[in-house]
C-alpha cells in the first residue's frame, strides 16, 4: 500500500492577496514559483527595514544570499556532475 505524501504549502499574504504554492509540487509553474519568490523577498526586505536596517543594507544582505545560494548550487551540481 502506497503512503500518501503530505503536501507542504507556503502562503504569503501580500497586500490583500494570499499567494501560495506547494513546495513539493513538481508541477508548479515557473510563474507560480517566481511570483511566490518575489512576494517573499518583498516581505523580507520590509521586515528587515522595520527591524532597523536601511533599505541599502537589506538589499546588500539579500544580494549576498543570492550569490551564496548560487555558489552552493553550482558546487553541488559539479560534485554530482549534472552541470
Amino acid at each position: 500500500m502506497e503512503e500518501e505524501k503530505e503536501e507542504t504549502r507556503i502562503v504569503i499574504t501580500y497586500g490583500k492577496k494570499n499567494i501560495s504554492v506547494f513546495m513539493n509540487n513538481p508541477n508548479a509553474t515557473t510563474k507560480e514559483l517566481l511570483t511566490m519568490h518575489c512576494c517573499f523577498v518583498s516581505v523580507l526586505i520590509k521586515d528587515m527595514v522595520i527591524r532597523g536596517m536601511t533599505v541599502s543594507e537589506a538589499l546588500k544582505k539579500i544580494r549576498r544570499s543570492y550569490k551564496d545560494t548560487i555558489k552552493m548550487y553550482v558546487n553541488d551540481m559539479s560534485k554530482n556532475k549534472e552541470c
